[in-house]
């Protein structure tokens, strides 16, 4: 699938307010339709152009990876957002006791997710899909702007990361 990526300043969000009429991205633009929210996004893209492969093959499934979609975007991109930024999703600057809870909240989340890949090489199976796609999107930028990055605690964690890296 074709596409063009525009990057955009988070200081200057004016463009994406014009074409969008609100300033959060991910934004897409297909033809003449305007999407905003990474998972409405990726719901359109589904609809739109089929899943390619993307999402499992069973209904349950499907809504399995749906549901780690949303996890990604609405539980662990705010906590990574907070420990790349060092400040809170309301903007705050985190306090000590602030980063400490956050890196409880982080090592509970890196948990959770070394027990999802203790079985299989992706998260639903032996195939990187939607899932996947998804989690990497947020952990990647982690390990990018985080000098800890992953720890040497979560072995299958790294280890999908690694195989996802390779894609």
């Amino acid at each position: 699938m074709e596409f063009e990526a525009v990057l955009i300043a988070p200081e200057d969000r004016g463009e994406v307010e014009k074409v969008s009429g609100q300033r959060l991205v991910p934004v897409l633009c297909d033809e003449d339709r305007v999407v905003p929210d990474s998972t409405r996004i990726l719901r359109y893209l589904v609809a739109r152009y089929g899943e390619r492969g993307l999402l499992p093959s069973g209904s349950a499934d499907q809504a399995i990876a749906w549901i780690v979609e949303d996890y990604a975007d609405e539980v662990l991109g705010p906590l990574i957002y907070s420990a790349i930024s060092g400040r809170a999703p309301g903007g705050e600057p985190l306090d000590p006791r602030a980063r400490k809870d956050l890196d409880k909240q982080m090592e509970t989340q890196f948990r959770n997710l070394e027990q999802l890949f203790s079985q299989r090489p992706f998260a639903l199976g032996d195939g990187a899909g939607l899932a996947d796609i998804a989690l990497f999107a947020f952990l990647n930028q982690l390990v990018r702007r985080d000098d800890r990055g992953l720890s040497a605690g979560f072995p299958n964690l790294r280890a999908w990361y690694g195989r996802m890296s390779a894609l």
